[in-house]
């Protein structure tokens, strides 16, 4: 029988973790003669942060070139060097709550779909399980395509099925209009509580979000 519940898909940066760059940059100030305006603009700029997020190539490859282009002193390890790296994120606390209760509910299949190494995805998924919820997660790396790329949001429809109404939230604009252009009922998300306010006009999912506003004493 075709599964023809709403979809809700969701970003995770951002949306259900945040994340601050200048934590990781911060740290690797010790071991490295690169400023940190360097790094950053190194960080926003670099095409082999982008292939790396579509699997192009190891996580060992990733850190080795890591290490060479900002000159990493051999004093920090492998690991330490790893750890520094996944140092920067934060659980955005009412989106997980918000998570684990229509998961329990069954009403609505829930996935994710981000740009991620498998470095930062393999951390958070074993620091977090809500990430366990998720039906589908529609990785970069795993999938080879990175938003805006519409081969990510295709993926995602795949999976979706006899679905109609399929949802989907990012807080990058470019990324919404992506999918938007293949017919998603997508929205930027400006935090939890207009979150909250954009699923409540759906009348696919809003009974849902209804019982869960007055379970939380919201209502």
């Amino acid at each position: 029988m075709k599964d023809t519940r709403p979809v809700l898909i969701c970003d995770l940066g951002k949306v259900l973790i945040d994340y601050d760059p200048n934590i990781i940059i911060n740290r690797l100030l010790p071991y490295t003669n690169w400023s940190a305006m360097d790094i950053c603009n190194l960080f926003a700029t670099a095409r082999f942060l982008e292939e790396f997020e579509k699997g192009r190539f190891s996580e060992e490859d990733f850190f080795h070139r890591l290490r060479k282009i900002l000159s990493i002193s051999d004093e920090i390890g492998k690991e330490d060097l790893k750890a520094i790296w996944n140092s920067m994120f934060f659980p955005i606390k009412e989106m997980f709550s918000f998570i684990r209760y229509i998961a329990g509910k069954n009403e609505v299949r829930i996935f994710l779909l981000s740009n991620i190494s498998i470095t930062h995805y393999e951390f958070l998924y074993s620091q977090y399980e809500e990430l366990s919820l998720f039906e589908q997660s529609i990785l970069s790396y795993k999938v080879g395509f990175r938003k805006p790329e519409k081969g990510i949001f295709r993926f995602a429809l795949e999976l979706a099925g006899a679905s109609k109404d399929v949802f989907f939230t990012d807080d990058r604009e470019q990324f919404v209009y992506a999918a938007r252009e293949l017919g998603i009922d997508a929205f930027v998300f400006k935090g939890y509580q207009d979150f909250i306010k954009q699923l409540q006009v759906r009348p696919a999912i809003n009974k849902l979000i209804d019982n869960y506003l007055v379970e939380q004493g919201a209502c």
